[in-house]
């Protein structure tokens, strides 16, 4: 089996610990042998588990987020538990279900990733992915079901995310767009100046001044709001009518991208200058900043991982292929 760090990029602002689990999880000397221990361990404890990945679409719409918050509010997580409780006879603290980040409430996803355990392995992953199907909501669909590398961490083992904002600019807004795109055709941005504000935003630099402050994190406590933007891309939907602002990094803090199309749209509709927009930059401050872009627009598209992460190990004596090592792919 070969051995690669969990560690990764704390994508979504997280800033915890490595090792996630707790002292006696018996999954930790899985985790420690990826950081350096005994391999042998490692062996013992994968032995006992079977690690599995699922890539997942939903409609955020009915739902308080992606994470499990008790059985009387609706999450996304919460339905998959559900499900695969009854798949794998496991319970909720068993499958340990881990996802590429924790969407908001209302926000959707066409490409979320989320990793599993299960102490007896599934013999048809086809049948398991239809199984689950058939008990999920329709607005929740299982698109991919797989086995990874058994250290695989939907979370920490992301590179970079992709997220889509949906605009409906249009003087008449289309009906049925108003569930996942953001109407704003009352005063329509000029999108040529959308796209020289996109640019000042893309690159390595502090982003704290369009981080709210997650709920998981304490008042006293430090957070690195330093990201990387590979893109943001301004494209126009003719068959749609529709715009979108595609954005992609390495990782993104609490509610980023909808804060970031907030401060876009007024200044591509005129309301505040190139100046000003670096202005809030610079200042690294949440409270100059403008309201952040309603939930129901954004779209989690796709999560970029090593491909060694993705797939089993080629055998368990250290002798698989790892040339493509640095290879990075979309999940699924």
């Amino acid at each position: 089996m070969d051995s690669f760090d969990v560690g990764g990029d704390r994508a979504d602002g997280a800033d915890e610990p490595t090792c996630v689990y707790g002292e006696g999880d018996w999954r930790n000397a899985a985790f420690e042998a990826s950081m350096g221990a005994s391999q042998l361990d490692a062996h013992e404890a994968l032995e006992r588990v079977k690690t599995y990945a699922m890539k997942v679409s939903y409609d955020g719409e009915r739902y308080v987020g992606f994470q499990y918050q008790g059985e009387t509010k609706k999450t996304i997580q919460g339905e998959l538990e559900r499900c695969l409780m009854k798949l794998t006879g496991n319970d909720r603290d068993g499958l340990k279900l881990g996802a590429s980040g924790r969407t908001d409430s209302g926000v959707h996803a066409r490409g979320q990733i989320v990793h599993f355990y299960a102490k007896k392995p599934l013999e048809d992953l086809r049948r398991a992915k239809k199984a689950m199907n058939g008990m999920l909501p329709d607005d929740i669909r299982v698109d991919e079901f797989w086995e990874p590398h058994p250290l695989f961490h939907a979370r920490f083992h992301a590179t970079r995310k992709t997220y889509w904002y949906y605009l409906d600019a249009r003087e008449t807004a289309d009906a049925f767009s108003r569930k996942y795109a953001h109407q704003v055709g009352w005063k329509p941005p000029d999108l040529d100046i959308l796209r020289q504000a996109c640019s000042m935003l893309v690159g390595t630099m502090d982003y704290q001044s369009f981080c709210n402050t997650s709920r998981d994190k304490a008042k006293n406590e430090t957070q690195n709001t330093v990201r990387t933007i590979y893109r943001m891309d301004v494209v126009e939907e003719p068959h749609t009518g529709l715009v979108r602002v595609e954005v992609e990094g390495s990782g993104f803090l609490y509610r980023q991208v909808r804060n970031m199309i907030g401060a876009l749209l007024v200044v591509a509709t005129g309301r505040y200058s190139f100046d000003d927009l670096q202005r809030i930059i610079d200042a690294k401050d949440r409270k100059i900043a403008p309201m952040g872009a309603p939930a129901k627009g954004l779209f989690l598209m796709r999560v970029d991982y090593p491909k060694r992460v993705l797939t089993p190990p080629v055998g368990r004596d250290g002798d698989g292929d790892d040339d493509d090592d640095d290879d990075v792919v979309a999940a699924a």
